[in-house]
């Protein structure tokens, strides 16, 4: 993409001083200053899930069934199991395995039928109830869940599995105050029941109480330290609260109790990308994705990864590979679209940022990006437009705000601009480049004293320091401080020698002094590096006279 060129004229006198920027993978930027885009932070839901108990039959089909099931050959299990059926339709714990194994190979509607047949035998099962709950959480109908649940309870006010599984369908709806209550009473009647101290520190997860959850977390490894789940989710706790190598080390403990336990190398990979341990970062996200190719996060994770290592054409083909899995997933087209524009796919890259929109309406990253590539096609109302919805949803952050300052800057909307820049800072007050536009455009309004407080704090912050001092020079000439002007342009020059409208404005200066000869080499100094308002000056301040032997450049010499 061809880089930004904004133009500020703070006056006829100074002419034009040129900033340019640049679209990064980051977000919008001024060369050699990066500016942080608010990501969402993801976590991840681990639900422990308790299915079933189950007594003894002395039926061999079902004995049989009972030991496949017992060393996982479902499908072996369930020839028995269907046989058992035919000759005892009534045999409530035949059906109960069916629907368990059902449910272990993703069949939830498949599962909810077998607990069907076995609640139409006994009305009365609590377990039944609670297996089917567990059924429809696996469907995704957490409220059907609920539904079960309550009347396994009703029945039966000391099933585990009832508060387990309907805690966890409370979870999934995001009502953690709900699925704490239901685990404090898993709490209550089992105190040792690791299962619940893990299931009530995910719901403080969900929460953001990253200290709490760590809590019950620890008190669920103490109580039984083989549980992967208590792992990632501490870890996941310890990532929140930015122990990111005490986050690595949890999630390989998890790996170590389950060497097949998917979200632990997700996860791991995550922290490492975030150490810019990139390459073992990506060796997990491949074992994640070996593991669960069907895992759109894994993807959409490693398409990250690939972003920053700049391999934007694999990140793209993982990106999409994301959105296949779930079409409704706003954080990978988001990412895709950041990928494409690296591409130069601004028109791709585009429509993605507005699917992620369609898909969540309140996801302001996508509001702000979409804007800066605005900016970028020159469509600044439509950027300002996505700036205030951004800033709707996120009243407190910087970025937009500063963001927006430079569309109304484009749009010459000085006073707008300078009323973004000071939101900016009242936001946060280190924001160096808030500092140096505010000084800039207090210069083309003439508020002088602000310009110079302003641009020496870009100058304390090295931030574009030549023109920072050209500007704040500039300024003092304002305030008739040709002394300070002076030093300052002076310093301009010494930092970048070939600047010709900065010897302009300081022969300017030495004029206004009534130091003729000095103020006539600048100009000199300026008409040599091609400057036309120096040339100007030189012929009707100077007295000076062009030569006949044009300059190389283009321009004249002078004498």
């Amino acid at each position: 993409m061809p880089d930004k060129v904004y133009r500020c004229n703070l006056n006829s006198q100074i002419g034009v001083i040129q900033q340019k920027y640049f679209f990064t993978f980051e977000g919008w930027v001024s060369p050699g200053l990066s500016l942080l885009i608010m990501k969402k932070v993801f976590f991840c839901i681990a639900l422990l899930l308790p299915l079933f108990t189950l007594a003894q039959s002395t039926d061999m089909y079902f004995d049989k069934g009972v030991e496949l099931f017992n060393n996982k050959d479902y499908n072996g299990a369930m020839t028995y199991f269907t046989k058992e059926i035919e000759l005892n339709p009534k045999n409530l714990e035949a059906y109960n395995y069916c629907g368990a194994i059902k449910s272990q190979l993703g069949d939830f509607q498949g599962a909810m039928d077998e607990f069907t047949k076995e609640i139409a035998i006994n009305p009365n099962s609590d377990l039944a109830y609670a297996n089917r709950g567990f059924a429809k959480l696996g469907a995704k109908d957490f409220k059907g869940a609920i539904t079960d649940c309550d009347h396994a309870i009703a029945i039966n006010p000391k099933s585990t599995l009832a508060y387990t599984n309907r805690g966890n369908a409370k979870n999934r709806q995001g009502d953690y105050n709900g699925a704490i209550t239901d685990f404090n009473k898993l709490i209550e009647i089992n105190p040792n029941d690791a299962s619940a101290y893990t299931n009530r520190g995910n719901s403080k997860l969900g929460l953001a109480n990253y200290k709490d959850a760590l809590e019950d977390l620890n008190k669920a490894i103490e109580l039984d330290p083989k549980i992967p789940e208590a792992y990632l989710d501490r870890g996941l706790a310890k990532s929140n609260l930015k122990d990111t190598y005490g986050a690595i080390d949890d999630f390989g403990k998890a790996i170590a109790i389950n060497a097949a336990y998917e979200p632990g190398y997700l996860y791991r990979g995550i922290q490492k990308s975030e150490l810019s341990n990139y390459n073992d970062a990506l060796a997990d996200f491949n074992q994640a994705i070996t593991l669960d190719p069907k895992d759109a996060e894994a993807y959409e994770k490693r398409g990250v990864l690939k972003a920053k290592m700049e391999n934007y054409g694999d990140a793209r083909t993982d990106l999409s590979q994301a959105i296949v899995l779930n079409p409704e997933y706003a954080e990978a087209y988001f990412d895709r679209a950041e990928a494409k524009v690296k591409l130069q796919d601004n028109d791709g890259a585009m429509a993605d940022f507005t699917k992620a929109i369609s898909i969540a309406p309140d996801f302001s990253p996508a509001y702000n990006d979409r804007g800066i590539l605005k900016v970028s096609m020159n469509d600044f109302n439509g950027a300002i437009a996505d700036y205030n919805k951004e800033i709707a949803l996120s009243p407190n952050l910087e970025l937009s705000y500063f963001n927006r300052g430079i569309a109304q800057l484009n749009l010459h909307k000085k006073n707008e601009a300078i009323a973004d820049f000071t939101k900016t800072i009242a936001l946060n007050p280190d924001y160096k480049e808030a500092y140096y536009y505010r000084g800039a455009l207090s210069i083309d309004v003439r508020d002088f004293n602000l310009a110079i407080n302003d641009l020496s704090k870009a100058i304390d912050y090295n931030l574009n320091l030549p023109v920072s001092y050209a500007l704040r020079g500039y300024a003092k000439f304002g305030l008739r401080n040709y002394a300070g002007a002076i030093a300052d342009l002076t310093k301009a020059i010494e930092l970048n020698p070939a600047n010709d409208e900065i010897y302009n404005v300081r022969g300017r200066v030495y004029y206004s002094q009534q130091n003729k000869e000095a103020a006539c080499a600048d100009w000199t100094k300026a008409a040599s590096l091609g400057n036309k308002g120096a040339i100007l000056s030189l012929r009707e301040l100077c007295g000076k006279a062009k030569t006949q032997k044009p300059h190389p450049a283009g321009w004249v010499d002078w004498h």
